[in-house]
């Protein structure tokens, strides 16, 4: 009884030990010896400019927000040009206040369409009425 359970408790405490996993090759290299000898630090990585200039304009980080300076006035952005902040294209027929040609077709369905909201506004309408006494 005693032998069984000494050899239980060697065989608990070996375990552990064999699932460790053997160790790793060590790199011996010419560039790791090198750095570790000759203690040669690498050089930093490249950081990207502050400052990018464009055609007729700068362009720079500052103060967590990218700024852009156009300094030749053809540059500016015209009215309706970009998209605004409903993020929709301007249209520019709105914007010159010029009506579009239409055939026929399009005006019979406007109307009924005019026709249809009529007739919903005097419902809407009816429904709004209150009596006093």
């Amino acid at each position: 009884m005693k032998s069984s359970t000494a050899l239980l408790v060697f065989v608990a405490a070996a375990l552990p030990l064999a699932a460790q996993e053997p160790p790793a090759q060590v790199d011996v290299s010419r560039q790791t010896l090198l750095k570790f000898v000759a203690s040669i630090p690498e050089p930093p990585p490249p950081r990207p400019r502050n400052v990018t200039f464009h055609i007729g304009a700068i362009e720079f980080r500052a103060f967590g927000t990218r700024w852009r300076f156009n300094y030749l006035p053809f540059m500016l952005p015209l009215s309706g040009t970009r998209p605004t902040t409903t993020r929709e294209w301007p249209d520019p027929f709105e914007l010159t206040q010029t009506s579009i040609a239409t055939p026929p077709r399009a005006w019979h369905t406007q109307r009924q369409v005019n026709a249809e909201l009529r007739r919903i506004e005097k419902t809407e309408r009816a429904k709004l009425r209150v009596k006093t006494k």
